[in-house]
């Protein structure tokens, strides 16, 4: 049982968990923001594009936070967090920039690519706030849930297939990537004490 128990201590993590609770905060506002705005202005035209309501704007948010975890990745000290960094910056900077290169093209077909997106980063946040031992478990997991189930609906094209819903949606999930990050920085906080 020792060698058990010493596998699942953690280490103690040196980062900032100041600088990580100001980025979940941050992130989760603009997401409620993203998210209001796609409801109640569904048909503005961003970047020339019809018919995507704000879905570019998040893509632009998507591609950003994708390059910070990217920094984050080169700036890591341990390669356990060059590695973890890495894998998400690299899928929030892929997805980021497909949404963005294809805003000229169907709905549907990006549509299926951000519902994808929206049950992986759901799934991960499910398997990641089971692994650790964050605070809100049970909220954390109901908005892996519901991001998982939003995927689901864009994947099935129900309620509607609306540039705005698909906005909504991605939205969402950006709101619920800053309330795990803020998360994971009380967990850290804990942690070093």
């Amino acid at each position: 049982m020792k060698p058990l128990a010493e596998f699942l201590i953690f280490e103690r993590f040196n980062m900032n968990w100041h600088r990580l609770l100001t980025q979940g905060v941050i992130i989760l506002m603009l997401g409620l923001l993203l998210a209001l705005a796609s409801v109640a202005k569904p048909n503005v035209i961003i970047m020339s594009a019809r018919f995507f309501s704000w879905l570019p704007l998040g893509g632009i948010f998507i591609l950003s936070l994708g390059i910070l975890e990217c920094v984050d990745a080169f700036l890591a000290k341990e390669q356990r967090d060059f590695f973890q960094n890495l894998q998400v910056g690299a899928l929030d900077f892929i997805i980021g920039l497909l949404i963005l290169l294809s805003v000229a093209e169907s709905l549907s077909r990006i549509s299926m690519m951000i519902a994808a997106f929206l049950m992986v980063r759901g799934l991960v946040r499910i398997a990641l706030v089971s692994t650790l031992d964050l605070p809100q478990k049970t909220l954390t997991r109901i908005f892996g849930g519901i991001s998982i189930a939003t995927g689901v609906m864009l994947w099935q094209q129900w309620p509607l297939t609306t540039g705005s819903f698909v906005s909504f949606c991605l939205s969402i999930e950006i709101a619920f990537r800053g309330w795990a990050m803020m998360m994971f920085a009380l967990w850290v906080e804990k942690q070093q004490n």
